[in-house]
């Protein structure tokens, strides 16, 4: 729907050509500023909820049986480019799905198992969690069977009993209600408040912290007697009170937000909200956002504003990675692995994609395993990266915005490690919690504690968890020296006990140095979001392009879920 708009907004163009006053750069900022706002709210210019609509063709209906079988490709096999291509063939079209990795489909979801010395254990590499605001994600699961378990953002007491897991509920704009249950309170259990933060040489427990907030800030010479979530969320929730506006309204308050705030990054945002230098400094430390100060400030906006603060999140039982492995049972033969686009052509009449066949998997260093092949289709879905499509020629050239898209859009470093440990010692005793996170100015920044472990002793931790210039500098360490200094800021925490409860595997996943996805997701510094978001999803010729990065729900898999039904839709009406 979003290309309905843009071709109107082309056309408006066209109208000021033939002797109106051209428009304005403000009138065009504004224009895109509500083609951005319709998006992100999942609302088309008739006041139609596209949430809804996607998720009913999603888990419902699919789309209907096609009066033309069209034989189409589809480049990538992470969630975005799976979900297209299982609507596509279930409504009879002839689909082929090309996937770089040799050894996986998933993308930037990826779980680490059968690695570890307790063979029950495994870990999550990319994405971890699914949000209760993200109906496509939960509800997929569902369907395809994939158990949900809770995830414990803020610690909880060790014996806690895991709740039932509730129905999906999303209640659109238009006041229409789905779901995929009978409707269910969901109540999580309360925060222990025992996770550890350790900043300035000082360790102290959540609990402790919400007491005295003011103790730990001035650590950082900062004057501040509130949290630091608290601080963070009243400064990035501008558009809460149009929760409950009408759904016009919500677009108008966005839009003057989204044209407001384009070129603003985190910290200068910050600091016009009157923000001195030290209370960034601790809040960034504490919030761990340290390192994204300087990238846009749309998107932290949106988190604060979109999300709300009692939102639960959710992990998949054996790992995240049993979605997209779900979606890739279904297809079947019609996946092809270890098959990289090199080139894709394309006529009036069809679209021929090259490939080349490597061994191995996004670490690995890609020998070639033959010569190159072309795949012939009457249309083709790109979902890979935009970094991973900069390495590919194609002929024709992209159109001048999708270029300038693929080269300049900000995708971010995001570095784990991780470590096996032969008992969960961080759950015993009377200081013992399970799930949620520490905070540390060390090196390792956060850590994430497992929320669930089923038929095992031990358990993995996120010894580090890092952004941006945090991440590119454990990136520049080899995998042996990020395992040391993960267990060195874990010692900081919780003593010497951590050496002898150390099995000696530790994993590392730098997403920057991963072949087939070369970065995070697409994360906009200030301007990038008004100057190439759009021509991210924009249509070229026969080739359609998906992907959490053409969505605004970037870095989440519901986006990119969205976008591989936005590709399929449009691909199944022509």
């Amino acid at each position: 729907m979003l290309g309905t708009l843009a071709a109107g907004a082309v056309a408006s163009g066209a109208i000021a050509a033939t002797g109106c006053a051209p428009a304005t750069t403000d009138d065009r900022s504004r224009d895109r500023s509500e083609l951005l706002a319709r998006e992100l709210l999942g609302v088309d210019e008739n006041g139609a909820d596209l949430t809804l609509s996607y998720l009913k063709v999603l888990i419902d209906t699919g789309l209907p049986a096609s009066a033309e079988r069209k034989k189409i490709v589809v480049v990538g096999a992470g969630p975005a480019g799976l979900s297209a291509a299982n609507l596509l063939a279930d409504a009879g079209h002839q689909v082929t799905v090309l996937e770089a990795n040799g050894s996986r489909t998933g993308g930037r979801v990826k779980t680490f198992r059968g690695v570890f010395t307790d063979p029950a254990l495994y870990a999550e590499a990319g994405a971890m969690r699914l949000s209760s605001v993200h109906p496509m994600a939960l509800a997929l699961a569902d369907k395809l069977g994939v158990r949900r378990r809770p995830f414990y953002s803020s610690d909880v007491l060790a014996e806690t009993r895991t709740p039932p897991t509730p129905p999906v509920y999303y209640r659109s704009c238009t006041g229409e209600e789905w779901s995929n249950g009978p409707k269910q309170q969901y109540v999580p259990p309360p925060a222990a408040g025992r996770g550890l933060i350790r900043v300035n040489g000082t360790t102290v427990t959540r609990a402790e912290y919400t007491a005295n907030p003011g103790a730990v800030h001035a650590g950082f010479g900062c004057r501040l007697t509130t949290s630091s979530s608290a601080a963070l969320d009243t400064a990035l929730r501008k558009a809460e009170v149009l929760q409950s506006e009408s759904i016009e309204r919500r677009v108008e308050g966005w839009t003057e937000l989204l044209s407001a705030y384009e070129n603003h990054s985190l910290r200068g945002y910050l600091m016009e909200q009157g923000w001195p230098k030290e209370r960034i400094e601790a809040v960034g430390t504490l919030e761990s956002v340290t390192a994204r100060v300087r990238h846009s400030v749309i998107f932290p906006l949106v988190d604060h504003t979109m999300i709300p603060s009692d939102a639960t999140y959710w992990e998949l039982a054996g790992g995240m990675a049993s979605l997209p492995d779900a979606m890739a049972k279904r297809l079947g033969p019609a996946i092809l692995m270890s098959k990289r686009m090199t080139r894709l052509e394309q006529t009036d009449h069809g679209v021929r994609i090259w490939t080349t066949g490597e061994t191995g998997d996004e670490a690995s260093d890609g020998q070639p395993t033959g010569p190159a092949e072309s795949f012939d289709a009457d249309y083709a879905i790109v979902a890979i990266p935009l970094t991973a499509a900069r390495f590919c020629t194609f002929d024709p050239p992209l159109s001048y915005d999708k270029r300038r898209a693929i080269i300049e859009m900000h995708h971010d470093a995001a570095t784990k490690v991780l470590l096996e440990f032969k008992s969960r010692f961080w759950e015993q005793g009377p200081t013992g919690f399970r799930g949620g996170r520490c905070v540390t100015d060390a090196p390792n920044r956060s850590l994430y504690f497992p929320s669930h472990v089923e038929g095992s002793d031990g358990g993995v931790v996120l010894a580090s968890y890092t952004f941006a210039d945090e991440a590119m500098r454990w990136d520049s360490l080899t995998e042996g020296e990020r395992i040391h200094f993960a267990l060195a800021g874990m010692r900081e925490l919780f003593g010497a006990r951590v050496d002898s409860e150390f099995t000696g595997v530790g994993l590392t996943q730098s997403w920057v140095r991963a072949r087939y996805a070369l970065g995070e997701a697409a994360i906009p510094t200030p301007g990038q979001l008004h100057e190439h978001h759009i021509a991210t999803r924009s249509v070229e010729g026969r080739v359609h392009f998906a992907g959490d990065h053409t969505s605004l729900n970037t870095a989440w898999i519901e986006g990119a879920l969205e976008s591989g039904v936005r590709a399929a839709i449009e691909i199944h009406r022509r």
